[in-house]
């Protein structure tokens, strides 16, 4: 247990010297508390969550994005608390976007099939470019490319600019009932930049970033049940949607998971799901679960995502990316002498089930 600890305040420590914008992965459910604070209060015990994203890399040096997160839950009451860093950036243009920092989060029980979870985060960030090799006139999007009008953080003399970010949100977890059959299910909305992310560099940029808002949801489908002992096919249907300033980010697919194993398809859009302007693309996503010993498990996933129209497959090159997943169920901190047992949220039991943000 002193070794958990001490990881995770060097971890956060590392986080606040970090200067720190949210990654933008296609298996967004691998990554549920950079989208909502509020899912760090969800986890079972202490998790790390990694993650890599190699996009367009046909098109100059293409983009790259990293991610590493933390969350470990508190032995004897309801809270948690998580630590993150993201970076994404190009280095043809010397486009760099980053943003570190601390979550907090804590839940609330009602009755045994449903939990109420709430979270924020605070974070310090940076954007950079080179103009030397600046070619584009409008916003970079990791997804779907120039969007809008160019950002004023992008107008001044391509110095470092240092901003701060605060978000929160809240997720409702629980289970629902529909012919005899049981459907965990999760909603929740998130909001970054909340308290404006300025600029608060010494170039006092008279600009802030745009309030990015998300809403999501899941629900899982049991379609086989009662093949073994331990065995179930699940048909998890997973949706986001993101608004940040011109940006209309939606993302909905469904996963089929059985046992350790699941494979799934994603499709994305800008704005209308039906436009033929590099707008929309569908992501192919495979992963499985291993066992690290007695007390630890690792979730390894790969996609690719794969363009449907505008610039082509041809053209971008497409994208890779893979996420791992650590989780160490037994874990937590602050145990006390007198320890009255972990109060435990929402966690469905259902037969060789894995959760998709449920």
């Amino acid at each position: 247990m002193k070794q958990i600890c001490t990881f995770l305040i060097f971890f956060l420590f590392f986080c606040l010297q970090s200067t720190a914008q949210a990654p933008t992965f296609s298996q967004f459910y691998g990554f549920p508390a950079a989208m909502n604070p509020a899912y760090v209060s969800a986890i079972k015990g202490a998790q790390v969550n990694t993650g890599y994203r190699r996009q367009w890399g046909q098109l100059q040096s293409g983009f790259d994005t990293k991610s590493i997160q933390m969350g470990i839950r508190s032995c004897n009451a309801a809270l948690a608390f998580g630590g993150y860093f993201n970076q994404v950036d190009e280095p043809f243009f010397g486009y760099r976007q980053q943003e570190g920092g601390l979550q907090v989060g804590t839940f609330v029980p009602i009755q045994e099939q449903f939990s109420l979870h709430l979270g924020m985060q605070a974070g310090m960030g940076g954007h950079r470019v080179n103009f030397d090799q600046l070619i584009f006139s409008g916003q970079l999007d990791p997804v779907f490319g120039v969007q809008g009008p160019p950002s004023s953080y992008f107008l001044n003399d391509g110095q470092r600019i240092e901003t701060y970010e605060i978000g929160g949100g809240i997720v409702g977890r629980g289970l629902l009932s529909w012919r005899n059959s049981d459907l965990p299910a999760s909603a929740g909305v998130a909001v970054h930049h909340l308290a404006g992310s300025r600029d608060v560099s010494f170039l006092r940029v008279p600009h802030t970033q745009a309030r990015r808002w998300t809403v999501h949801g899941s629900l899982t489908t049991p379609v086989i049940t009662g093949i073994g002992k331990k065995d179930a096919l699940y048909l998890n249907w997973v949706a986001r949607y993101e608004l940040e300033n011109v940006l209309r980010r939606t993302a909905v697919g469904v996963i089929c998971q059985y046992e350790a194993a699941h494979i799934g398809f994603i499709y994305q859009w800008n704005k209308n799901p039906a436009t033929i302007q590099n707008t929309n693309g569908l992501t192919l996503t495979i992963g499985g679960d291993f066992e690290l010993g007695r007390n630890a498990v690792c979730s390894v996933m790969y996609a690719y995502d794969g363009a449907l129209g505008g610039l082509g497959q041809t053209a971008t090159g497409g994208a890779h990316e893979i996420v791992a997943i650590f989780t160490l169920p037994n874990a937590c901190v602050f145990k006390g002498r007198n320890n009255r047992g972990r109060t435990d949220c929402f966690d469905f039991s259902g037969k060789g089930y894995r959760k998709f943000l449920n």
